[in-house]
């Protein structure tokens, strides 16, 4: 690749004729980021005894050419590696720390106190010391109903991040309580606190949204959907279900007019309204041409009525399990046959 322009024609000779590239385990490191390195380093690097231990392989990836000889054979070395609680975290991201940083977090006292242990995993090396310590060392780990918080996906943020949402007010309330899952990572502070301050939270019918499926949306998309007209009528509530906020408000709007416009909007289901609503229309359409009834009975609620499944079930299985092909159906007004099937 081009960045082998990067070394000189005696470098890559000397590393194309190292021995050591016919034992398979070195084969991995054969890439083009090898001219990021020189022979020297690079044949220090493979001469190495410590890759006979098989707990050091999986290092064997690479990125080790982002690091140095020096780096890699001090983070080997370290007697860390024989305790089994540290050995998930070999793994070849710890190229990214330099030694200095390895032997600085796995040297933390706080790694004996069992409630930290399932943060020892690879994810750490995104982090450094500075960040890991702050972390550990915030008093809100003491408080029970935050330990469920303390998984790998806390090195996504920041110890000011993870601080300030630790100390929010709202925790005190019973019903955010179930909010309190490792995934609240995936969000920031300045998102969670306008999630968690909106009033909507008061009404009861939208207090079952309030598990941790929220923090895989945004505040702004959280607010809009909350704030809906739709919800007034009682024949939408049904679609309250903490799986709405995978679904954009303008999908859910569209979707509920479509149904209505067919008189079956009190159905509705929300995997239903998942699908792009001009699809959904062309479906729709097909089913009535081909007298397949929209409402079925409901073999769980005797004299109850509920969406055909078909509507409700993803294109893969629309296609497997009742052979239509949704992207075959032709649009417009219904014609004469189709034929969905492939």
């Amino acid at each position: 690749t081009s960045n082998i322009w990067n070394s000189s024609a005696e470098n890559v000779k000397a590393i194309l004729e190292m021995p050591e590239w016919e034992d398979e385990k070195f084969q991995g490191l054969l890439t083009s980021n090898i001219w990021n390195s020189s022979a020297e380093n690079v044949k220090a690097i493979l001469e190495m005894p410590e890759w006979e231990d098989e707990k050091f392989q999986g290092l064997l990836t690479s990125n080790i050419w982002n690091s140095n000889v020096e780096d890699i054979k001090a983070i080997l070395k370290m007697p860390e590696w024989e305790d089994p609680k540290f050995q998930g975290l070999l793994t070849s991201t710890i190229w990214n720390c330099n030694a200095e940083n390895v032997k600085a977090i796995l040297e933390m006292p706080e790694w004996k106190d069992q409630k930290f242990q399932g943060l020892l995993t690879s994810t750490i090396w995104q982090s450094n010391v500075k960040n890991v310590k702050a972390i550990l060392e915030i008093p809100e780990w003491e408080d029970q109903k935050f330990q469920g918080l303390l998984t790998s996906t806390i090195w996504q943020s920041n110890a000011e991040n993870v601080k300030a949402i630790l100390e929010m007010p709202e925790w005190k309330d019973q019903k955010f309580q179930c909010l309190l899952t490792s995934n609240i990572w995936h969000s920031n502070v300045e998102e969670v606190k306008a999630i968690l301050e909106m009033p909507e939270w008061e009404d009861e019918k939208f207090q079952c949204l309030l598990t941790s499926n929220i923090w895989r949306s945004s505040a702004e998309n959280v607010k809009a959907i909350l704030e809906m007209s739709e919800w007034k009528n009682e024949k939408f509530k049904h679609l309250l279900r903490p799986s709405i906020f995978a679904i954009s408000v303008i999908n859910i709007k569209k979707a509920i007019k479509l149904f209505e416009e067919y008189n079956i909007g009190q159905y509705m289901t929300n995997n239903s309204i998942r699908r792009n609503v001009d699809e959904q229309r062309k479906l729709i359409e097909y089913m009535i041409k081909k007298k397949i009834d929209l409402i079925v009975d409901d073999p769980k609620k005797e004299g109850q009525k509920k969406l055909n499944p078909m509507l409700s079930a993803s294109t893969k299985i629309l296609k497997e399990q009742y052979g239509i092909n949704i992207k075959t159906i032709p649009e417009g007004p219904v014609g004469g046959e189709i034929d969905v099937r492939e």
